[in-house]
């Protein structure tokens, strides 16, 4: 039921009148959700006062862990928002605790919420990102080397890495997220990148790889590339490799990874692949029953499009709900289990 005290979800002037009907869909998405399961206000954002997608500040300040779905991405988010600011990198505060469309509090959602979940998800990562796995080691969103030589000299960084091993092999996953955003279409060059390119061993044709790749389709992935390829030359975390994670029929995702993709050697085509956010949730679902709880929290966020227009739709009772106490997964299985859920 629609709280009074709320701009109703879908408003005029709430929603962009002309954007991308993906876009649009979930946008849809994140401004009833922010109503009907946070029961919490828009806020102002660019010329919009208020866009449905995006948090009031003065609800985030009373509830700051309102844009996750679990404590393991909250309190992830809350670390490294202090430590991304203090490593001299690029994290937006902002973005992260307000932006409901932003694939940033996404990844967060995703893959810090694993964090402390990595034997449940092991079988999934195997079956998705490395047949060759065998145990996960961390699982860190937002992160670059510290070593600046295993950097490309600029504030690159993945979405989230996973380091991991592989037998008795150091191994690591550099991961671009994305939601409804494109891959930037701004184009960086610099020595540093035609260097590690040409250097690496990665590219089949390293001497025309740069020129190539430095175009507004591929640019971004190229750079996220680039950093597997530095880190894993510096030899600190052993094999690299990278992965988009993106919503299935993402156009924009898919050009990314065949540009970058058809430029590498045979030796090195595993380095980079595409995986769906659909495909994630529904290996979980097959994989890892004991997780079952938190995709379908992040479908119900994330990817149900038809849920504004279900009549029966209505607030999740085990989710987040604006001023609740941290999430407990132990009372929601309870409650769960004894059918109030």
């Amino acid at each position: 039921m629609t709280d009074s005290r709320h701009d109703s979800w879908d408003a005029p002037g709430l929603l962009p009148p002309s954007e991308p009907k993906r876009v649009a869909r979930y946008r849809r998405l994140q401004s009833w959700y922010r109503e009907v399961q946070l029961g919490a206000p828009a806020g102002k954002f660019g010329s919009y006062d208020p866009l449905g997608s995006y948090l009031d500040p003065k609800a985030v300040k009373q509830q700051r862990d309102l844009n996750f779905l679990h404590p393991s991405a909250y309190e992830h988010a809350e670390t490294r928002s202090i430590e991304v600011q203090a490593e001299g990198g690029a994290l937006d505060p902002t973005r992260l605790f307000h932006n409901m469309l932003s694939s940033m509090p996404m990844c967060f959602n995703l893959f810090g919420a694993m964090r402390g979940e990595h034997d449940a998800f092991l079988p999934v990562f195997t079956s998705l990102f490395d047949d060759e796995a065998t145990a996960i080691s961390e699982i860190v969103c937002e992160w670059a080397p510290p070593d600046a030589d295993a950097r490309i000299g600029d504030r690159t960084a993945f979405d989230a890495v996973i380091f991991y091993e592989a037998g008795d092999q150091k191994r690591f996953i550099g991961i671009e997220t994305k939601y409804t955003e494109p891959f930037s279409r701004r184009v960086y060059e610099s020595q540093r990148y035609t260097d590690v390119t040409a250097g690496c061993g990665w590219f089949v044709h390293p001497e025309s790889a740069a020129d190539s790749l430095k175009g507004p389709k591929s640019n971004q992935l190229w750079r996220n590339v680039l950093l597997a390829a530095a880190l894993d030359s510096s030899g600190q975390h052993g094999r690299g490799s990278v992965a988009v994670v993106a919503l299935d029929g993402d156009s924009g995702a898919e050009t990314a990874v065949e540009l970058v993709g058809s430029t590498l050697a045979d030796s090195h085509i595993d380095r980079l692949r595409l995986v769906s956010i659909e495909t994630v949730l529904a290996a979980i679902d097959a994989m890892a029953p004991e997780l079952s709880w938190w995709a379908t929290s992040f479908r119900r966020r994330y990817l149900r499009g038809d849920l504004p227009d279900d009549p029966s739709a209505a607030r999740d009772p085990l989710g987040p709900v604006l001023g609740r106490p941290i999430f407990d997964t132990q009372a929601a299985a309870r409650a769960s289990s004894a059918g109030t859920g």
